[in-house]
This record gives C-alpha cells, sequence and structure tokens, in this order.
C-alpha cells in the first residue's frame, strides 16, 4: 500500500475527479458513508456524538457524516467552527443539506465562551473534522482553543482522516495544538507521520478505509513510502516442491551466544528453524551449545575452542546465510570474527545486537558488508550507528542515506518497524503489537529472516516477510494471551499458524 504526501493526495482527488464519473461532492459523499459505516459499528445507539466541523473539505466530511448517523437514527449534534468567513464549495453544500432537514442538530462556535457555553458535559464521543492533510502551518486562534477544549474534556475522540492539526509531511515537534485522537479513520492510503513514535499521542491507532479511488490512478503517482500489509506479503510466498529435499532449502548458520547469554541463540535457532530453513548449524559456546541439544534436537552445532564466547569461524563460504550477533558479546576476538564475515563472505548475512553495538565502534567494516546485508537495530542501535536526530522525519531521511551508502537494508525495529532498501524506498510494517516489547524479540526476529534467507528468497523478501511474520505471529498469540503475558517463545510457537493463514 502506497503512502503519499499531502501534495500528491490532493492530485489523487482532482485526478480521481476529473478521469471517473464522480464530481467532487459525490466523492465526500462516499467517504463520508465510509466513515459513518464504521462508526456505526463503534458506538452504540445509545451514544451521543459531538460532531466538530471546520469550514473546508474536512469539515464537509464532518457535516456529511452528521446528516448521515441522523438518517440513521444516531444521536449526533454537529459544531461548525467560525474560523474563517467562508465554507470550501462542497463543505457548503453539505451544511445546507444538514440544515434543510435536520435544523436543530447543528451550532455555530464564534469564540471559546460560545463553545464553553453551548458543551458543559464531559459525556460525549467526539467526532473531530476540524481540519484535514492540507495543513501546513501551525493552528492558532479559534481552532486552537477548540483543539484545548477536545484534549482537555473529552476521553474518546475519532478524527476524520488526519487529527486536526497534524502535520503528515513534516515533524511536529514543539506544537501541541494537535488532536489527541483515540482512533483516526483515514482515506484510502495511510500517512506517513501516523507511522512514527513522536506522533503516538495523536495517533495511536488508526484505520484506513477504502474510498474507491482507482487502480489506474492510484499506479500514476510514485512514491518512497509503502505500507506492507497481509495481502502484500502473502504474494511473496514460494509454495515448497513436493519432489524438493533439506538441501534445497538451504543451510543457515547461526553465530550467536556467550557465557550467560545461551537464551538469545536458542530463541533464534528455534525461530530460524521455524521459518523454513532446510539446515542450521550454531556456531557457539559450550553451555550455548548444550542447552541447543536439549531445546532444539533438529539443530547441528559447532563448539567454540574457547567455552564463554565466540572467537572462531570455519569455512562461512559454505553456508547459503549467516546469522551474527544474539547475544554474542563484544570480545575483541568475537569482533575480529565480524570483521571477517565482513571481508571475505559474499553470501547472504543478517547481523543484530552485539553485531550492531561492534560496527558502531568499527564503522570502517561498514564498507566490506556484502551487497544487500540486512541490520535489525532497535532505535538506539540505530542511534549509535548514525547518530542522533531531532525528529522522526529526520531519523527516516538518516536511514535513507545510510542504506544508500553501505548498499544494505536495514529493519528499524519500533511499532511500526521501517525497511529501508539502498534504492531509497521504506517499507513501514503493519502487524505486531506491545506484547513485543520485551527481551528476546529482536533475537527471535533475527532467526526468521536468517531462516527465510537460508530457504531462498532475496534479502529485500526476507527481511519484508521475516518482519511482517514475526508481528502477525504475536498478533495470532492474542488470541491466547495477554500482551503482558506474552513471551516470544510463545510467538515461535505461532509461526506456524502465521505462514499457514499467510500460504492460504
Amino acid at each position: 500500500m502506497k503512502i503519499f504526501s499531502a501534495e500528491q493526495l490532493k492530485q489523487i482527488d482532482e485526478e480521481t475527479i476529473a478521469t471517473e464519473p464522480i464530481s467532487s461532492i459525490d466523492l465526500m459523499e462516499r467517504a463520508a458513508m465510509a466513515c459513518t459505516k464504521r462508526i456505526m459499528k463503534l458506538i452504540h445507539m445509545e451514544d451521543e456524538l459531538i460532531i466538530f466541523c471546520g469550514k473546508g473539505n474536512n469539515g464537509g466530511d464532518g457535516l456529511a457524516i452528521t446528516r448521515l448517523l441522523l438518517e440513521r437514527g444516531f444521536i449526533c449534534h454537529a459544531y461548525i467552527v467560525n474560523y474563517t468567513d467562508k465554507f470550501s464549495a462542497d463543505a457548503e453544500t453539505n451544511y445546507n443539506k444538514l440544515k434543510a432537514v435536520y435544523t436543530t442538530s447543528y451550532s455555530e462556535i464564534n469564540s471559546l465562551a460560545d463553545l464553553k457555553e453551548k458543551i458543559t458535559s464531559k459525556k460525549y464521543i467526539v467526532i473531530d473534522a476540524l481540519l484535514g492533510t492540507g495543513l501546513n502551518k501551525p493552528i492558532d486562534g479559534l481552532l486552537k482553543e477548540v483543539v484545548t477544549f477536545i484534549n482537555a474534556n473529552f476521553i474518546r475522540t475519532i478524527s476524520i482522516d488526519v487529527p486536526s492539526g497534524l502535520f503528515i509531511d513534516k515533524s511536529c515537534n514543539g506544537n501541541e495544538n494537535i488532536v489527541c485522537s483515540t482512533l483516526t479513520l483515514t482515506f484510502q492510503f495511510p500517512k506517513l507521520a501516523f507511522l512514527f513514535p513522536e506522533n503516538k499521542k495523536y495517533v495511536p491507532e488508526f484505520e484506513v478505509l477504502d474510498i474507491g479511488i482507482s487502480f489506474e490512478t492510484i499506479s500514476k503517482h510514485s512514491t518512497n513510502y509503502y505500507y506492507t500489509t497481509k495481502q502484500d506479503v502473502s504474494s511473496f510466498l514460494k509454495p515448497r516442491n513436493k519432489f524438493s529435499h533439506k538441501g534445497d532449502y538451504g543451510h543457515a548458520l547461526l553465530l550467536a551466544g556467550s557465557k550467560g547469554k545461551s537464551g538469545a541463540a536458542i530463541i533464534s535457532s528455534k525461530a530460524c528453524l521455524r521459518s523454513g530453513a532446510g539446515l542450521l548449524t550454531l556456531h557457539s559456546n559450550k553451555s550455548t551449545v548444550d542447552a541447543l541439544l536439549n531445546h532444539l534436537p533438529e539443530a547441528m552445532s559447532i563448539e567454540d575452542s574457547n567455552s564463554d564466547y565466540i572467537t572462531e569461524i570455519d569455512k562461512p563460504e559454505k553456508y547459503d546465510a549467516i546469522g551474527f550477533g544474539p547475544g554474542i558479546g563484544t570480545e575483541e576476538e568475537t569482533q575480529t570474527v565480524l570483521k571477517k564475515i565482513c571481508q571475505y563472505y559474499t553470501g547472504k548475512l543478517i547481523i543484530d545486537a552485539d553485531g550492531l553495538n561492534i560496527l558502531s565502534e568499527n564503522k570502517t567494516w561498514l564498507d566490506f558488508l556484502p551487497p544487500e546485508t540486512i541490520l535489525t537495530p532497535h532505535p538506539k542501535e540505530f542511534e549509535r550507528l548514525v547518530g542522533k536526530q531531532d525528529n522522526d522525519f529526520e531519523k527516516i531521511k538518516a536511514l535513507k542515506q545510510f542504506c544508500l551508502k553501505y548498499f544494505c537494508i536495514v529493519v528499524l525495529k519500533g511499532a511500526h518497524s521501517a525497511i529501508a532498501f539502498p534504492d531509497g524506498t521504506v517499507f513501514f510494517n503493519s502487524s505486531g503489537n506491545p506484547g513485543l516489547a520485551k527481551g528476546g524479540s529482536g533475537d527471535g526476529l533475527t532467526g526468521i529472516i536468517l531462516g527465510l534467507l537460508a530457504r531462498g528468497y532475496s534479502a529485500p523478501k526476507a527481511a519484508l516477510i521475516g518482519t511482517f511474520v514475526h508481528g502477525y505471529a504475536a498478533d495470532l498469540c492474542l488470541k491466547k494471551k495477554s500482551m503482558e503475558s506474552l513471551l516470544i517463545s510463545d510467538v515461535i510457537e505461532e509461526l506456524p499458524e502465521a505462514f499457514k493463514k499467510l500460504e492460504e
């Protein structure tokens, strides 16, 4: 699913109206109906709603939603905020439609005192339809007062298309005059700002509503940003050949674990084999190798000559894919092993955890990474690699530059993990939940991607599939377990079901 800028969204709307047999007011009605149908599933007939409407097209959506809800017997009242004298043409049309039939179901707000006089209860569910995606400067005046009033007085706010006051193409750091929605119902495409942690209090949840923009219109517009969906990932999967054997699905080498950190290696090993690798060899210290036999007899192992940590590697060229880092430590001899891999191995490589910490202390080694090496940092590990940025938009810019410079793939982990490629494209992941915010989750992701690399997927597809299926398996876990109790072991046990559903 593509992610577009505000200017592109405007162009797409204009092209839809120009090329399809639909007027702008009918397109607004279509969008309002999509919102109304969703809102009706989120509320009860006895709930009371107030709809804050601006005077632009977002306000027009709100006025149409008010009328459609009233037609269906819901209790709602529109408040039109007069921050300007003029309606947009389509907003005025919907104002007149509402006024013609429901003469007592709307009021006008001209001042903060007016607002406080008319709304004296905090029991309402709020629909925010003040401002849309075209905003390019912080709001002030009456709009600012209304937004402050909404945030201070109501628990549940549903924003239409975008929380009013939020920029979708640039950072809002330092600007807090933004509606804190509990849910945003956005049209056709996710918005880039929705995917960044800095906007978590404005967009904690969002849903994309299809308003019927044609595939032909969407395909004409290019973008560097995408949102990975279940349908996308399902289309990437390759079926197994009935005449295949284990050798057809690759041999993975995992260098992981050290004294006191055997768990990371075991987690990663299990995830690797659960993700399709034909063979797996774990190279680790003695205690980790001993633990492997008890936990995963399907894996092979190499015991390092050092009983505490990894100091050597033998014939890396014979493996189809190598994973390095989970629980491995940063001893000098371990660092030398990674240096040798970077310099001499030419196959598929994924580096995580302490492997990333080693690279951050030896940045010249980045120049030796095999093409399309996958790095899987969490935000602090990424900061060690590239430095600190002022906001999430700057962070994504730095991420793209890093991947271009070193011709690598980076999975920047988070609520919507960003998977960036050397060609400048960035895919944001749509699966997963906060139950993954526990130790071991990253080790599981490394194992999943390693298994996919060994199994024969290209590095870009392994990164996309692995990140999605990791989160998807965690989502499936919530049918049986709470987020609080979720462990990465539970997620790995759910991988077979996740792959099965994707294959179907």
